[in-house]
Parts: structure tokens; sequence; C-alpha cells
């Protein structure tokens, strides 16, 4: 029954415990691949906290079947697990097992369970046959039944009953979960969750190589823990609760009636900042949600007040360029924008910049870096001449400069903007002197997949402006689409996300775009060699 979840190193296996229909459904929007339906998920939207899934506060299964039946089970197209508690000692099993198949669950979870009792309750509850045994034989009869079969564990022993049962999925919990307003006490920290379950999975794949390994709890309370987790354990994916339903909606709930509380205080500062915020996004071709982008923005607004000299350190592909002509604009310069590239040589760098007096066949001219008001934007920076390096620094320290062939100095008027990559920096192309002079007007743009958050904002974008162009109008990319959008590596950054976008729109003809057009597109980039010409960005 579950060999529709598979394992991939390119996207995890993900899992939503929850406790009402509309959690459920936007679960399965956001890209669910499972559902548990568990106690724990309804008592926490009630307002109770996790725990109280262990209490004696009703008839467990039938109170998780009501709601389950009610809001879940026709409402979604993914897997449900019911989440089935085994404490009732008037529990006939197999009668249960048989009921919950014939109900239309997908599988079966031992929850609530004993892992999360311990002393001399855990040790009763074992002598009366109703601990973590009692929980095995229930899923190894879900199983015989032709029930998928999930289980929690956390100790060894529990792990090796679990897995005697053969159970499909197997979640190594660490205990209820740190965050929100609820937090508690933690016994693991992120990377001691992560070596504990990479040692414990290495184990499990070596004798039940099937069995697909997930985490859950603890430590792990946003995205970035579970990546940082699941990397270092080798999981196969995660299940998240109080992370997917309470925490969110604490921290969504608390905002928003904070913003409204401070609303008339700050509207007018914030619609200020704003206006200059957006002017300056769309002038840099900036945009997303994640939090680099955010300090880019309020950085190049901070920078364009100024006539600091700017070093701009990205990727190619990233729109470097654009952004380093939105500083001209967003300064309101008047004066002229010169755009060179350092990979020319044709003229001596140093030339160029500063201008040269007439000298042995060399002709007068007027550097680049005079014109009052004006900003020189040179590209490739890491392939500039060390002539040309020792003039720009000297410029820099003394602000005066003599040209090239010249005996009196001057102090050139416009405002210089390098643009280099990490290598260049790496590999110290630009000489560290000068890149250590520039550090307080230094912009770092991070590559597109370190903030994934961010390819919706771009992706809407690309797509608006070929709908517009092209006259195809509304279009949209599908969940599923997204998803194989996250999972690329984005080697060229957001030009190839905008070549891809824009192809898979063309091919598309309208409408919402499928996974299955962006992964043919994106094999065949690959296929390739990933090249491609860029489209109509220059960086």
């Amino acid at each position: 029954m579950v060999s529709m979840f598979t394992k991939t190193s390119v996207e995890p296996l993900v899992g939503a415990a929850i406790g009402m229909g509309m959690t459920a459904e936007a679960a399965e929007r956001g890209g669910a691949d499972f559902l548990l339906a568990l106690n724990a998920g309804r008592y926490r939207v009630m307002g109770a906290p996790s725990i109280a899934a262990m209490l004696p506060l009703d008839h467990a299964n039938s109170f998780t079947d009501r709601f389950a039946r009610r809001e879940i089970l026709d409402k979604v197209s993914v897997p449900v697990f019911f989440g089935a508690s085994a404490f009732d000692p008037a529990l006939d099993l197999e009668r249960f097992v048989a009921e919950i198949a014939a109900t239309g669950y997908h599988g079966i979870a031992n929850f609530p369970t004993s892992i999360h009792y311990g002393g001399r309750f855990r040790h009763a509850l074992e002598e009366a046959g109703l601990g973590y045994s009692r929980e095995v034989e229930l899923l190894r009869l879900a199983r015989g039944a032709g029930l998928a079969t999930f289980g929690y564990a956390k100790t060894r022993r529990e792990i090796q009953s679990v897995l005697e049962a053969e159970v499909d999925i197997l979640c190594l919990n660490f205990g209820w979960n740190a965050g929100g307003m609820r937090t508690v006490a933690q016994a693991f920290t992120l990377d001691e969750a992560a070596d504990r379950a990479q040692r414990i999975f290495s184990s499990v794949r070596q004798t039940r190589p099937q069995t697909i390994c997930v985490v859950e709890g603890g430590p792990i309370v946003n995205p970035e823990d579970m990546y940082r987790v699941c990397r270092g354990a080798k999981a196969d994916g995660y299940v998240g609760g109080s992370t997917l339903d309470r925490m969110p909606l604490e921290d969504s709930v608390m905002q928003k009636t904070s913003a409204f509380k401070a609303f008339g205080v700050l509207q007018q500062a914030d619609a200020a900042q704003s206006r200059e915020t957006m002017r300056a996004a769309r002038l840099a071709g900036i945009t997303g949600q994640s939090a680099a982008v955010a300090r880019l923005l309020d950085q190049l607004v901070r920078l364009s007040a100024t006539s600091l000299p700017v070093l701009v350190v990205g990727q190619r592909g990233l729109g470097r360029t654009m952004l380093a002509r939105s500083l001209h604009a967003l300064g309101g310069k008047r004066g002229p924008l010169k755009v060179l590239n350092a990979a020319d040589r044709d003229v001596p760098h140093e030339e160029l910049l500063f201008g040269a007096e007439p000298d042995f066949g060399r002709v007068r001219r007027r550097g680049a870096l005079d014109a009052r008001d004006g900003t020189v934007i040179v590209e490739n920076a890491g392939e500039l001449s060390e002539a040309g390096q020792l003039h720009l620094l000297a410029w820099l320290e003394r602000g005066t400069i003599e040209p090239v062939g010249g005996t009196r100095s001057y102090s050139p008027q416009g405002r210089l903007v390098l643009i280099a990559t990490d290598t260049d920096l790496a590999d110290q192309r630009l000489a560290g002197a000068l890149v250590q002079r520039l550090r307080s007007g230094r912009i770092d743009v991070q590559p597109l997949r370190d903030r994934p958050e961010d390819i919706p904002a771009h992706a809407r974008l690309y797509l608006e402006a070929i709908g517009e162009a092209r006259q195809m109008g509304a279009l949209d990319i599908s969940a599923d689409g997204y998803r194989v959008l996250f999972a690329h590596d984005w080697k060229e950054n957001t030009r190839e996300l905008r070549r891809v976008v824009e192809q898979a729109a063309v091919l598309c003809g309208g409408g919402s775009i499928g996974s299955d057009i962006l992964r043919t597109i994106i094999g065949s980039s690959n296929a390739s060699g990933g090249t491609g010409e860029p489209l109509a960005e220059k960086d």
C-alpha cells in the first residue's frame, strides 16, 4: 500500500500531522505527501497543547475518527493515516483494524504512543499489556489487513520492534516540539538530533532498506532546522505537527494583530519607506520575500543616498548590472551613466577611468570618473589590470589622482561601482587592499538556490511580462510545478529561471503550467550542459 511513496535524494517526503479539515487542505496544497489524522492535532486547534493527546479527555479513537471522516477523508487526495490509540484495554485490535480499513484510511499510525511516557507509569503500562508492544501488534495487524503502517519510535528497542513488524514508514521522534508560545525543554540540539538519526537510519537500512525513515519533533521548528537534520541524518523526510499548524498560526495572529495595532502610528513612516523600497525593487529588478532580499533592498536604498564607492559581489545571472544601474537612478544622479567591461583591454584601464595626457603616441583622454554627478559601472572587475587596481586604490585612499602621464592631481567626481564574482575574490583577482577599502559599500547578492522562497515571486514576474507581451492571458504555475522549481539547483540563477519559465509559458500556451513541462525543459537544459541565450538580462 505504501508503494506510492518513493525515496528520493532531490525532494524529501513531508507528512503533516493535523486535526482539522482546513489545515489538511492547506497542507495538501503546499505539497504534503501524506497526512496523519491525530487527536493531538485536534487538541492544538482547540487551544490545548499537543500533550493533551496523552490524557484521557475523550475516547481517543472515536474522537479522531469523527473529525477525520467529516473534514479530511473526502476532502483530500493524498493518503491519510489514522492515529490509533492502543491504550484502551477493551479495544479489539483485529475488529478495530478492519473498521479502519473499511472506512477508507490509507494506513495506521501508533498515536498517541507510550514512547512519550517514562518511569514507573511506562513500566506499569507495559506490565498491563497496554504499552508499546500492544502498539506494535496493532501495526502488525494493520499490515496484514493491507493497510500502510507508520511507526513512531524513540529508542533502539522500540525501533527494532517496529522493524520486526515490517512498518512501511519509521518515524524517529525527538519528543514534543520546541518553539512557539508553549515551548518545552529539549533533550537534543539540532546537531545531536542529526547525529543520532544518522546512526539509527544507517543501521535500519542495513537490515531493512525498503523502510522509509523520517524524523519529527524536538528541536526542529522550521524548514531550515528540518533541512539541517534531514541532510545530516540522510533522512527520507520529515513529519510536522505543531510546526505546521500551531506555531505558524501563533506567529501569524501575533504579527497581524500587532500590525493592526501599530498601523496608525507607523502608517506614514512605513508608507514612505515602502515606496522607496518598492522603487528600488522595480529599478533593480529585485523581487522576493526572503530575508536576503529584504536586506539587499534596504542596503540598496541606504547606499543610493550616499556617494560611497560600491562593490557588488555575486554569481553570474543574478542581474548585478541592473542592480548597479539602479544606484544611479535611486540616488537622483543627473550625470552620465557609463558601463565599462574590464575584460576589454583595448585601452589601459587606468586611462579609461582617470584619463591620460598625450605622450609618445598616447592621446589625450578624459577619464570616465571625471564626469560630475555621474556613475561608472565596471563589469568583470576581476579582469582589472594591476595598474588599474593600483590607480583605483590610490584614488580611494587619497581622494585625488593624476591622469596617466600627467603631473597635476585632480578629484574625480563620479561614483564607482565594481561588479565581481565570489570567485574573483576567492582567487584574489581583486587586490585584498582594494576589496577592504570597498567594504563599507559592499553588496552581496545571494544565489537563487540559497533563497528558494524567492522563486515564486520571480516566476510570477516573468509570467506576467510574457503574458502581456504575447497576449496569452493569465498564466500561473501549479503547486507540483513549483515543487519542480524548488528542487532545481539554478546554476545560472534568475537568468536560467526566466528562460525556463518563458519556455514553459510558450509550450503551455496559457493557463496553469504543470510539473511535466517544467521537468522536460529543465532536463533538456541539463542534457545540453545548461547553455542557452540569456533573455533580456545583462549581467
